[in-house]
């Protein structure tokens, strides 16, 4: 089969359109993906240890530091890092144990929880909101106790590329409960 001139100018077209597409594809892609970026959250909650005790409502410093700030009064129930979130999310946080209690039936101790993030940003600053929904379980001969309770909306500070703020959330002085964020 002979090749043309025509055939051959046809050809290169083609490919010159088909490459100037793959690398528009490349160039564009990361400032279509840095315009909306990705946030994560960290959620740790404590359980008290000494009920008199208060927290304060900002730390600010790593999550050991947060944790070594607290362990003589309070210990971890949770610690998590979400993955990538986006607007209206709904962050499943789930730390208990089920077992069989002396009367073969089933239970389960622990925290659960549903929190919603919400992305209410706008075109000048950053704002982000967290709320939710959990239930604290403990188990006995009959079965699964269960507490609900809700975790009103709480504005989240600012995002810092240079250190961790700590927002206490939610305390529940009735279960001896305190739950931190802090967003990237």
């Amino acid at each position: 089969m002979m090749c043309t001139h025509k055939g051959i100018v046809k050809f290169v077209r083609y490919l010159f359109v088909f490459m100037f597409t793959i690398f528009s594809f490349q160039v564009m892609t990361p400032k279509l993906l840095s315009a909306k970026e990705v946030r994560q959250v960290n959620i740790v909650a404590f359980q008290k240890d000494n009920q008199n005790k208060t927290f304060e409502g900002l730390f600010t410093g790593s999550l050991g530091a947060l944790i070594t700030s607290v362990e003589k009064d309070a210990h971890v129930v949770i610690a998590l890092r979400t993955p990538a979130l986006r607007n209206r999310d709904i962050i499943n946080v789930q730390s208990d144990v089920l077992r069989m209690t002396e009367r073969n039936k089933l239970a389960n101790s622990g925290v659960n929880c549903r929190f919603f993030f919400n992305d209410e940003s706008d075109e000048d600053s950053l704002f982000f909101s967290i709320s939710g929904v959990c239930d604290l379980l403990s188990s006995d001969t009959s079965g699964t106790q269960k507490v609900q309770f809700l975790v009103k909306r709480t504005m989240l500070s600012d995002p810092s590329k240079v250190f961790n703020i700590w927002t206490k959330f939610h305390e529940n002085e009735k279960l001896g409960l305190i739950f931190y964020v802090d967003i990237d």
